[in-house]
């Protein structure tokens, strides 16, 4: 029978969404779950280019302050926690998202590692990123900074996002590094002049520059 010969029956309940898994590939939380609300807002990183993004990252990500500007999942702020970044902070807009990140970061025993900023990516950033240089005690702990927005992001809040590479390339420490992951047909004229790495993984382009020295830091 076909829909429109369906008897009346009331409007359908909504679906409910079902959470999904992903897992930690590396470190010290490695085979760990990361459990996310399952929504098709979210468009997770897949496993093998974050594998791939970490092992390029290497030692670098040691120690360092790991800043996930739109944090999504969580996946990469805690693989970063994984391989040892000291701290992370992470910035999500949704409720929901932030529900199942805080009850990750419990769950993995990481919730003193991590500080999760609820609001909009683009009024929260800039205050964070401008944090090392304007706080009474300067913080030089190397950064490295996700920018993962979702894919459409890119053109349609292109100039704002180009104001945040620019404010983390102009105020991060010595020895940071700005990550920044798009589609693969993504022009990279939208990114800021520097030397910049891509690699390609299908879709998915990966972005690496690493801030030059900034006198008086």
């Amino acid at each position: 029978m076909d829909d429109d010969d369906e008897p009346n029956r009331g409007p359908k309940k909504p679906q409910k969404r079902r959470s999904q898994k992903l897992r930690i590939i590396g470190g010290s939380m490695r085979g760990r779950v990361v459990v996310y609300h399952g929504a098709e807002f979210t468009r997770p990183m897949k496993d093998s280019v974050r594998e791939s993004l970490f092992n390029i990252i290497g030692p670098r990500i040691k120690g360092a302050y790991a800043i996930d500007l739109f944090a999504g999942t969580g996946a990469v702020s805690f693989e970063a926690l994984s391989r040892g970044a000291s701290r992370a902070t992470a910035i999500e807009m949704n409720r929901m998202a932030l529900r199942f990140l805080r009850s990750t970061a419990e769950t993995l025993g990481v919730a003193e590692q991590i500080k999760f900023l609820a609001g909009d990516t683009f009024r929260l950033a800039g205050p964070l990123l401008e944090h090392s240089i304007r706080a009474d005690v300067i913080d030089d702990t190397p950064r490295v900074i996700f920018f993962c927005p979702p894919y459409a992001m890119w053109e349609s809040r292109a100039e704002q996002l180009a104001k945040l590479l620019k404010n983390a390339v102009e105020n991060s420490p010595p020895n940071s590094l700005i990550v920044a992951e798009s589609e693969k047909h993504f022009d990279p004229d939208g990114l800021p002049p520097g030397q910049w790495d891509h690699r390609m993984y299908g879709n998915t382009r990966l972005s690496f520059l690493e801030p030059p020295m900034v006198c008086g830091m």
